[in-house]
């Protein structure tokens, strides 16, 4: 750690003349307020970032941070204290940072003492290679600002170099930071500084650079006072002139960031429903996703897999670029509106994509360091092609991608990429059975601890190439290429075959986790099978019986899903693949229940993710938290993509039932809404260049969504949820009648039609008697406890009755709420009945923790 200045040396700094210059004055602008800003109390230790494309300020909420700008790690334990003639000793900026206001565009945080208020505003320009400090500054005594913090000036994780040294310049106010040809360079200061700490010019210091800013009280009212912090492996006089125009143009960036994030937030898919918690998530999961595009000057801009701090090394979190994340979170910006950047990272990999002739020939990259420009990393390094699924994500990604957009021209310019890499992919299997198989330098869905032992083939694995292959097909079609189509059509059907048939478990009820080498199975009851069941590629029977058990509390704790279940013996809460909770296989364990219509699996799910963006690290989610307790765990990223974009994706894919496919002009909404949200709206819901609006109501017997397009015309064909034991079903769009054809499922029943959109909006409404529906149970997460919550593992109509198979902890007695007819259950009693809406009490004997109910007709 840097040793603390003495007293006496602190002194004679503040003793120095203030020299502030005048031409570098920032006037104080509005900081607006954002519709979706968090205001809270400061929490020690919870992790703050603000990023942008080229740089980031990752810190704690008590005002701590490092600073990157891409690849370089410039500094660390930046933070500012105070220092007023009442006290001998500074005010630690730590002990008085009071609230914190977090915004898209801009982060605050508020010191509060008796003598002074100081508001420090973050914000990292969209498209400049540093970060911007604004003061504001309030005080009725003397005040001097003391910056401080430790050089550090070396690239990101794992690359290298030495010479590092930092001095103070006293024209530009600035401490330069550099190494010994001067090929990469850092300025921190501010044009209020006075003096510095001085330290050896060839060296970096043991102890902390400090910048001291003796505020002028009349200026401060009228003035903010700027630190700026500009880098990167540029010329000097180049990252000069960037801290330069961080200054100088500092309300012109601060309103360009804002124009930015609102019109992000303004022109992508927005939800309005009763659940302003899901509501506001949503609304932050794309500021998390935009945030994943970065631009390195060495390497090219594409999507990186989240932000932590570095610590004691040089890796930000998961700041630099993974294929598979970006698959996986590009599924979720198809279904914003956010597919520039998807655009983005498709090409980032296929940029970096193996061409070398060998084993890995067409392999999409796993990882990038920020660094690799700067080391042998794609021939020296066993991480950039570490991974099997990456090269069938990024396939599957470029289809989806293709059906969001349309856009035939990416798609033959990635056509070659495409090719290699279904090449490379076919490799994989060795014995026929159409799966792709994992090994030692193409990790699958485990990467450390017994469960992967022996794994030739893996579910998860497996669901993705299907995936890739169906989409092959339908892109191979695109670009006239029959031959490949038809060998990816028989391969799916091999393959689909393999997953359904060798990696059924019926005695255990639930497909295996893998196929070992010695052509057994690792029977261990997993998530991953989920991944398959989003994909829709499980036998329908088959997808009951395991998405029953993937329901229960050993599998879905009550804020998400655990990789293995609870009841494994490598079952540890603690271990990254062996117990722990990912939001990431949440987002699948809820897409897969909604794929087979079971919505009141789903939603708890869907609700646990939105929950935790503001239990934590304030507007983002972790990359995983521990399998016992509603807490992340302490290696965990606090800023993790994945988290966010499984949100997204079973949300809009799953309960609104978005599915574009823009290239044939239509799409499909097939939406399972919880049954007690009476109103919903969805805006700008995208399939190419069309534009529609949805919106939902719910009384009675009666539901009527309302469909508004803009651009072109769009075929939309609607699957619209009846519930289950509901007769006398009708369908009309604009007032006329249409025929219902009625499909009765597991669970419920839908009845479709189509629609086209135009000039006009159109109006249908289904109406029906009878029938009962079962709302979702949540749970009111608080950090630190432990899963008890209710859970729905059956639900469906038989005879004159239903059948209601629940899970709970033993000795207690839950609300069951249920939407349609009046019933009674000789297991449960009434508890209220208000209109449409009944309260079971459910009690669970202390012997056991499921039970059946056979709900019958009140009369």
């Amino acid at each position: 750690m840097p040793r603390p200045l003495t007293t006496a040396a602190l002194g004679l700094l503040l003793c120095a003349p203030l020299a502030a210059q005048d031409s570098l004055a920032v006037p104080k602008f509005p900081i607006l307020p954002s519709p979706i800003g968090l205001h809270a109390d400061v929490r020690p230790n919870e992790f703050l970032g603000v990023e942008g494309r080229k740089a980031a300020w990752l810190g704690q909420e008590t005002g701590q941070a490092e600073l990157w700008v891409h690849p370089l790690k410039v500094a660390e334990d930046f933070h500012l204290d105070f220092r007023i003639p009442d006290y001998e000793e500074p005010v630690r900026g730590a002990d008085v940072a009071r609230t914190v206001d977090v915004r898209p565009d801009v982060t605050t945080i508020t010191y509060s003492h008796a003598t002074f208020t100081v508001r420090e505003h973050i914000f990292v320009p969209q498209h400049e290679p540093g970060t911007l400090i604004l003061l504001d500054v309030q005080t009725i005594h003397p005040l001097q600002i003391l910056v401080q913090f430790k050089t550090v000036m070396q690239y990101a994780w794992p690359a290298g170099f030495g010479g590092q040294n930092a001095h103070w310049d006293d024209a530009d106010k600035a401490f330069v930071l550099s190494e010994s040809l001067a090929r990469k360079n850092a300025f921190i200061g501010s044009p209020w500084a006075t003096v510095a700490s001085n330290h050896p010019a060839h060296d970096i210091p043991e102890a902390p650079n400090l910048i001291v800013i003796p505020v002028d009280t009349a200026r401060a009212r009228h003035e903010f006072i700027p630190i700026a912090i500009a880098a990167g492996t540029a010329p000097r006089d180049s990252v000069r002139a960037a801290y330069l125009r961080l200054i100088t143009h500092a309300r012109e960036l601060y309103q360009q960031k804002h124009a930015y994030v609102t019109a992000l937030l303004d022109s992508t898919t927005t939800l309005v429903s009763p659940d302003t918690t899901v509501d506001l998530a949503l609304q932050w999961a794309k500021v998390n996703l935009d945030e994943a595009r970065v631009c390195n000057p060495d390497l090219g801009c594409g999507l990186v897999a989240g932000w932590g701090p570095s610590g004691r090394g040089e890796r930000p979190g998961f700041g630099w670029f993974f294929g598979g994340d970006a698959a996986i979170n590009s599924f979720a910006m198809d279904a914003l509106g956010m597919t520039d950047e998807v655009g983005v990272g498709l090409r980032f990999l296929a940029t970096y994509q193996d061409h070398r002739g060998g084993a890995n020939e067409g392999k999409i990259p796993h990882e990038i360091s920020q660094a690799a420009a700067h080391i042998p990393w794609f021939t020296a390094y066993p991480y950039p092609y570490y991974h099997v699924d990456t090269t069938p994500f990024w396939l599957v990604a470029l289809w989806r991608y293709w059906l969001a957009t349309g856009d035939r021209h990416l798609v033959d310019s990635l056509w070659p990429n495409a090719r290699a890499a279904f090449a490379w992919s076919r490799t994989r299997d060795t014995d026929g059975d159409g799966l792709m198989e994992d090994g030692p330098a193409n990790m699958g869905a485990i990467e450390v601890g017994a469960l992967k032992e022996s794994i030739h083939e893996d579910i998860y694995v497996a669901a993705v190439w299907i995936e890739a292959l169906r989409g092959m097909q339908d892109l191979a079609r695109l670009e006239g290429d029959v031959p490949l189509a038809d060998s990816a059509a028989a391969i799916e059907r091999i393959a689909t075959a393999t997953l359904n048939d060798r990696l059924w478990r019926p005695r255990e009820g639930h497909y295996a986790f893998g196929i070992l080498n010695s052509g057994k199975t690792n029977d261990n009851l997993t998530v991953w099978p989920a991944t398959a069941a989003s994909f829709h590629l499980l036998d329908s029977a088959r997808a009951e019986r395991t998405l029953q058990a993937l329901a229960r509390d050993s599998i879905s704790s009550d804020w998400g899903a655990h990789i293995l279940s609870t009841g494994s013996p490598l079952y540890d809460p603690m271990h990254y693949n062996n117990g722990a909770v990912w939001p990431f296989v949440t987002g699948f364990a809820a897409w897969g229940q909604y794929r087979y219509r079971r919505p009141w699996s789903a939603w708890p799910l869907v609700n646990a993710v939105a929950q935790m963006t503001f239990d934590f690290s304030r507007g983002r989610d972790p990359e995983l938290l521990s399998g016992a307790f509603y807490r992340p765990l302490d290696t965990a990223v606090p800023q993790q993509f994945f988290s966010n974009a499984m949100l997204v994706s079973p949300l809009l894919y799953g309960a609104i039932g978005w599915s574009p496919d823009a290239p044939r002009g239509r799409a499909r909404l097939a939406p399972q809404l919880p049954p007690d949200w009476d109103t919903v709206t969805v805006r700008h819901l995208k399939a190419g260049a069309s534009d529609v609006t949805v919106g939902y109501a719910r009384a009675p017997g009666r539901t009527r969504l309302t469909l508004r397009g803009t651009g072109p015309a769009l075929g939309i064909d609607l699957v619209l949820a009846v519930p289950a034991g509901a007769r006398d079903v009708r369908l009309q769009v604009d007032g006329r009648d249409v025929p219902t054809h009625l499909t009765a499922g597991y669970h419920d029943q839908t009845v479709t039609t189509t629609v086209r959109t135009g000039a006009r909006a159109h109006v249908v409404t289904t109406t029906w008697a009878g029938g009962l529906s079962v709302v979702a149970p949540t749970t009111r997460l608080v950090p630190g406890q432990t899963s008890t919550g209710l859970r729905v593992l059956d639900f469906r109509a038989e005879g004159r009755g239903y059948t209601l198979t629940l899970e709970g902890e033993r000795g207690r007695t839950y609300a069951v709420n249920l939407i349609g007819e009046s019933v009674r259950t000789a297991g449960a009693t009434v508890a209220a009945h208000t209109g449409d809406r009944t309260t079971l009490a459910v009690p669970f004997p202390a012997g056991t923790g499921r039970t059946t109910l056979v709900v019958r007709l009140a009369q």
